[in-house]
């Protein structure tokens, strides 16, 4: 996400928050605390990484944040051409570029204690559990784990799948990631790879229950056999 903004540092400034491994190919340079922004240099962006990721296999969710001037094609936006400017969501990787890498917030968003009984009588009632998220691969394997859904000795390799991953496999591939009667855990997705999960399912033979508490599960809810909207609004 970002925002644009006026009155922080230069007469228009661009802040940005997301995933870390994300935000990180978006940045050409970082500050530390107290210090002026640097380059990055060979190899920091990997250690860096290793970092966040020793970070989010604690199960923690972790956000990163940057900043940098308006510059370039934005530098001209104001109220009059900002519909124009702003309104091609396709433009938005150009916008987002030369950031400068400020750091990382981590949040601990433990599972409510009634989740692992209920994903123990699923299993019992034959019922496979697949959990699907936007976070990092490493945060959701820690929760997969803790929640009994990824079990010892099952392979994370064959276990765990980020969203591009899914998307890069073939159909036989594809049923085979989702096939299996252990767990699956598929990290950093969109909505257009949960209704794609959901429809590989159903190619499959599965009767397929699909929850979620938010706007972008929507298309996946109604692909599912039984669509089960949550959360105080509903999705």
């Amino acid at each position: 996400m970002s925002t644009i903004v006026t009155g922080h540092k230069n007469a228009k400034d661009i802040l940005v928050k997301g995933a870390p491994d994300r935000l990180l190919a978006k940045c050409s340079r970082y500050q530390s605390l107290g210090q002026e922004p640097r380059e990055f240099k060979a190899g920091e962006k990997e250690k860096l990484q290793k970092q966040i990721d020793a970070l989010s296999a604690q199960g923690l969710r972790v956000l990163g944040f940057a900043e940098g001037p308006l510059t370039g094609v934005l530098a001209n936006l104001n109220d009059q051409n900002k519909a124009e400017m702003l309104g091609n969501t396709s433009k938005y990787d150009v916008y987002e570029q030369n950031h400068t890498f400020l750091g990382v917030v981590c949040i601990k968003d433990p599972s409510r204690p009634e989740v692992r009984p209920a994903i123990a009588q699923c299993k019992t009632a034959g019922i496979r559990v697949i959990m699907i998220t936007g976070d990092h691969p490493e945060t959701a394997l820690a929760i997969a784990k803790e929640l009994d859904i990824i079990e010892p000795g099952q392979n994370p390799k064959t276990s765990v799948f980020t969203g591009n991953q899914f998307n890069e496999m073939d159909e036989d591939e594809k049923k085979k990631a989702l096939g299996g009667d252990e767990g699956k855990v598929f990290a950093r997705v969109t909505p257009k790879h949960k209704r794609e999960l959901v429809k590989v399912l159903i190619d499959l033979g599965h009767v397929v229950a699909m929850t979620g508490d938010g706007v972008n599960d929507a298309p996946a809810l109604k692909q599912a056999h039984i669509g089960i909207a949550m959360g105080i609004t509903g999705t």
